[in-house]
């Protein structure tokens, strides 16, 4: 079946920031992005894909699993497929979502009920980003706060790096943090800021069940007023000569300290 020209046109639109937000809509590419999309609570609203995809076990099920369901189902030429994927090889399935908002209010906890939240302050890399989310991900974490200057989450290349953590935690956008922070304490959680010069080794830390962790910009780490708010400043040191650690290399690291206590 050939796309209209018009609907082509929005698709392809959907690969910049701008229109993505004005449709609130996203493009997923890939047979197991698909996959984990079409198990969670977003909404499925297209999904396009070549006759090739029935040839492999993995896409033929996909698409059996999604036929009946209250989404468009359609085959295309690999040529249009092509021009609304970011990658070479979208393994001949690409899906079309309702973007999911959350807010970041909703997810601090009033009373004694753990909860682990991790904010990015102003993290930029969109490969960053979606791997830190990944790692939030397999890690447990309640919920991820992208603050104000942060990548976009819709993001294909954050989307794509999260290999499917976008779909299976709470991730707020455009939050204010210091504001965000004050409240955090209010409510009882300690707040941990990640710094290489902190006070505190990320293995020293014994993190509570409330617990807010900030990892901040790729160039210069976070600002000063969120330094400020924090209860500790957590360091991973350093035993070589590198100048500095990757940020979502940092954030796996500390978050590996998170259940220690669990597990001994």
């Amino acid at each position: 079946m050939t796309l209209s020209k018009a609907h082509l046109k929005e698709l392809r639109e959907l690969s910049h920031k701008k229109h993505r937000g004005e449709q609130s809509k996203f493009v997923i590419e890939g047979i197991r992005l698909v996959q984990e999309a079409a198990a969670s609570d977003f909404e499925l609203l297209e999904v396009l894909h070549t006759a090739e995809v029935e040839d492999h076990p993995g896409g033929r099920a996909l698409l059996q699993s999604l036929r009946g369901r209250d989404c468009e189902v359609r085959e295309v030429a690999p040529r249009e497929l092509e021009t609304i994927t970011d990658t070479v090889s979208a393994q001949g399935v690409a899906a079309v979502l309702r973007q999911r908002s959350f807010d970041a209010g909703d997810m601090l906890v009033t009373d004694d009920r753990g909860s682990v939240l991790v904010a990015f302050d102003a993290v930029s890399d969109p490969g960053n980003a979606g791997t830190m989310i990944r790692t939030c991900d397999w890690f447990g974490v309640n919920g991820v706060l992208l603050g104000r200057n942060s990548v976009e989450l819709y993001n294909p290349k954050v989307v794509r790096a999260t290999m499917g953590g976008v779909f299976h935690l709470p991730i707020a956008e455009d939050v204010d943090l210091p504001s965000f922070a004050t409240r955090a304490r209010a409510a009882g959680y300690t707040v941990f800021v990640t710094d290489a010069e902190g006070e505190t080794h990320f293995d020293r830390v014994s993190f509570p069940a409330k617990s807010l962790i900030v990892f901040g910009n790729e160039a210069w780490g976070i600002r000063d007023q969120l330094k400020s708010l924090a209860d500790y400043r957590v360091m991973i040191r350093r035993y070589g000569a590198a100048e500095s650690l990757n940020v979502s290399v940092a954030c796996g690291v500390v978050l590996s300290a998170l259940h220690k206590l669990y597990d001994e």
